[in-house]
C-alpha cells in the first residue's frame, strides 16, 4: 500500500487511478459500492493530498494471481503527527499486465480519537 499512500499524499491522480484494476470495486463505509478505476478516482479525488493515510499491514496472503491484505490504517494531519482517526482495511490484489492492481478495497469508518 506504499504506492497508494504516496499517490494519495502527493495527489497524483493518474498513478492513483492506475493502482486499481479497470473494473475494481471499492466498498466505502456508509456509501454505495463504486466500480471502475475512473469512478473510484472520481469518488476519492476530493480527499487526495488533504490527509495522510498510513497503513499497517497485519496479514498478506498470496495465492497465484490473487493476494489479500488486511490491517489497520491511520488518518494523519498533513501538517504534523496528529492522528485524526483510525480503522481497519482489506484489499484484494490481482496480478494483471505484469503488475499488482487493487481488485477490491474496503475499510471501516475512521474512529475519531479523543482530543
Amino acid at each position: 500500500m506504499q504506492v497508494w499512500t504516496n499517490a494519495w499524499h502527493t495527489a497524483d491522480a493518474d498513478t492513483f487511478k492506475q493502482l486499481y484494476a479497470e473494473l475494481a470495486l471499492i466498498f466505502p463505509p456508509g456509501k454505495k459500492t463504486v466500480q471502475g478505476n475512473t469512478n473510484i478516482l472520481d469518488f476519492m479525488k476530493g480527499g487526495l493530498g488533504k490527509v495522510d493515510v498510513l497503513f499497517e499491514r497485519e496479514q498478506l496472503i498470496i495465492s497465484e494471481n490473487l493476494a489479500f491484505e488486511y490491517g489497520r490504517f491511520r488518518d494523519m494531519e498533513r501538517s504534523g503527527d496528529t492522528v485524526l482517526g483510525e480503522g481497519t482495511y482489506g484489499v484484494t490484489w490481482i496480478w494483471e499486465d505484469n503488475e499488482w492492481k487493487i481488485q477490491s478495497h474496503t475499510w471501516s469508518m475512521p474512529a475519531s480519537l479523543p482530543a
